[in-house]
């Protein structure tokens, strides 16, 4: 749940804002495992009926006369992606393999992620992007070799989701692997196009929950738009896209699997549906259209000041322009808001700087496959140049670096006794029944927000560790008006009702007097360039620009550090970059811990020349907000169905 009070006043006195309530379902009842995993299981016992012979012979049919029309592929291809292809390099979701001159069907697939990446051609864009006589001959040879290879059937490459992501590919891709082909290549392509929709229409909603059944279902309709007869398919297509959306898009724009990439994966397919739906003559149902107006702002919400993606539960930065891309589609060119109730982020914006906090529990199990256990970790960029982030997500390194990038570790945020703050499915046997999903995390998030003509205030709290550890993580903070001062506190706090000792023993503790260890992280930017002073007071960082920002920090009681230890970005998807990380560590002793930090502006840029009495002192946040009843703070909200307004911060340029 999430509390959202306080709006900007005209004066020093904020007037309060409606409370707000998260419909975001945090836990995973057993009732759900259980169908999950005997959906799971019924599925792989279809794969098998699939697979043989008999079946194969009911997808037969006729054959389209040629794709009817080729959609516009939004996500933009690199020449320079071609040409890596072209040498065998396949650095996709899921692991890097070198082909060594045979075809990338006939390899060892390094996963399963991988495998699905690539049967499912996204790639094939770059080609288009290449041009030339040489990208169509190589393109129409891949395609060639996955008829040759798994035409027929193919385990992972038949996968509703992959099915429908490779008739989109191939589709949007039309006038390479189509034009000026020879009459056996062409009809051999159409053939096995229509086998596929024909089980795509079959098998659509076997797809799983989220992005993927969208994906299946919006290439069912393209499939049916596209390829001559398939009426049928478009309306059916059509109607489970809109069904989708209805359960998947938040009243405030966001999808429920609260990842920013599959924010931009979806409204990249959607808007390339609805254009090509307006460009055949075919009217737009209104759930696509409510859902591309209502995901634009969202879009706009997670986009940092260098036109990418902010790096929250699953996300990487995004494909270059893709952001840009899906954005210029925006008719109504809305402005993103300043806090997204029903998704659980808030922004804020001041002068050059953009905030972004995850201030929201974890989405339904169903759709938790790619959430993080990053509650309450925030981003940072100041004008085009990221300071603060979270280490992002990568799949190209494979399962472990995966599962590392979910902790608690990986994000800018507190972390005790070097625990994550949400759990994970583990053990094999779980991970094939019930995937990667969240298994436990926060039941009780809680945020409220206030604006002035100072600045913005944030408070919010969460409960991940109550039942292991009985405490409560709550982080404060401030961001001035001119966007050159973000100060915080991050404090933890005895859960009511908790014996006064761990509730698991870590590291050997032994009674109660024995400290929780805490780390609070600050994983900065590669381009980030950060020096720790001598005496280890504060950490002076320069940003690319030349702006320079001091971090400092202290502990109201017992004894801090500040360090700077190595971290890792990978927030481009397709390699990982050594950075850095700014770590305060401490100890909780029975019943709290507070810490204060701040960031601020020099006002020379780069400069270290600060004498000890000019530097920044950290004041203590006040009690409880501006404009904000202290009875106020905890209560529970009564409000689900409010969605943000629109509070006119500037996007970033």
């Amino acid at each position: 749940m999430t509390e959202a009070v306080g709006e900007k006043s005209q004066g020093s006195h904020p007037v309060p804002r409606r409370q707000e309530r998260h419909i975001l379902n945090p836990g995973n009842r057993l009732s759900d495992l259980t169908l999950a995993a005997l959906r799971r299981t019924a599925d792989l016992s279809l794969t098998a009926v699939y697979s043989t012979w008999p079946y194969r012979q009911t997808l037969r049919g006729p054959m389209p006369d040629t794709i009817t029309y080729y959609p516009k592929d939004l996500r933009p291809g690199r020449v320079d992606k071609a040409d890596a292809l072209f040498q065998g390099r396949y650095d996709l979701p899921g692991g890097q393999v070198r082909t060594s001159g045979l075809s990338p069907f006939d390899v060892e697939a390094p996963s399963e992620t991988w495998t699905e990446e690539l049967h499912g051609f996204s790639w094939v864009r770059h080609f288009s992007a290449a041009g030339g006589n040489a990208a169509r001959a190589h393109a129409r040879g891949l395609v060639q070799s996955w008829i040759a290879t798994s035409g027929q059937w193919h385990d992972i490459g038949w996968r509703p989701h992959v099915i429908g992501r490779r008739l989109t590919s191939w589709a949007s891709n039309g006038a390479l692997l189509m034009e000026e082909s020879d009459l056996i290549y062409r009809s051999t392509l159409l053939r096995n196009m229509a086998k596929q929709a024909r089980h795509l229409a079959r098998t659509v909603m076997w797809a799983p929950a989220g992005e993927q059944r969208l994906t299946a279902a919006i290439g069912l309709a393209f499939s049916g738009l596209c390829l001559s007869e398939g009426g049928k398919r478009l309306r059916k297509g059509l109607d489970l896209v809109g069904h989708e959306l209805t359960q998947q898009i938040l009243p405030d724009g966001g999808h429920i699997s609260r990842n920013p990439a599959a924010q931009l994966s979806i409204l990249l397919d959607l808007v390339s549906l609805r254009d090509a739906l307006i460009a055949q003559g075919q009217g737009v149902p209104q759930p696509i259209r409510n859902a591309v107006d209502r995901m634009m702002p969202m879009l706009r919400f997670f986009k940092h000041g260098d036109g990418k993606l902010a790096l929250f539960n699953g996300a990487d930065e995004g494909p270059d322009g893709a952001v840009e891309a899906a954005l210029t589609e925006d008719d109504a060119k809305g402005k993103p808001f300043g806090f997204a109730p029903h998704s659980g982020y808030q922004r804020m914006s001041a002068g050059p700087t953009y905030v972004t906090v995850d201030t929201g529990p974890p989405p339904p199990g169903a759709y938790s496959h790619s959430a993080h256990a990053g509650c309450l970790s925030f981003e940072m960029s100041v004008g085009r140049c990221r300071l603060v982030t979270n280490c992002g997500a990568t799949r190209i390194l494979g399962a472990d670096w995966h599962a590392a990038s979910r902790a608690t570790a990986a994000h800018s945020t507190l972390v005790l006794n070097d625990t994550s703050s949400a759990r994970f499915t583990q053990g094999a046997l779980s991970r094939i029944l019930l995937g990667s999903r969240l298994m436990e995390g926060p039941a009780r998030v809680e945020s409220r927000r206030n604006e002035s003509e100072d600045g913005i205030w944030l408070d919010a709290a969460h409960d991940g560790y109550r039942k292991l550890f009985g405490f409560v993580h709550r982080r404060r903070l401030f961001l001035s008006a001119s966007g050159e001062d973000l100060r915080g506190e991050d404090s933890l706090t005895r859960a009511p009702d908790e014996p006064s000792k761990l509730m698991v023993p870590f590291k050997q503790a032994a009674d109660d007097g024995d400290p929780a260890a805490f780390a609070i992280r600050f994983h900065l930017h590669p381009d980030a360039r950060a020096s720790l002073a001598h005496d280890k007071s504060n950490v002076l960082v320069l940003l690319p620009n030349g702006d320079g920002w001091q971090f400092r920090a202290r502990v109201e009681n017992g004894k801090s550090t500040i360090a700077l230890e190595e971290s890792v970005y990978l927030g481009a998807a397709d390699r990982t970059r050594r950075s850095e990380q700014i770590v305060v560590t401490g100890e909780a002793f029975r019943d709290e811990a507070n810490v204060h930090w701040a960031w601020r502006r020099l006002s020379t840029t780069g400069s270290a020349g600060k004498t000890e009495a000019e530097e920044p002192e950290l004041p203590a946040l006040p009690t409880e907000l501006p404009g904000i009843p202290e009875e106020t703070q905890g209560a529970p909200a009564d409000s689900e169905k409010d969605t943000p307004e629109q509070s006119g911060q500037q996007d970033p340029e």
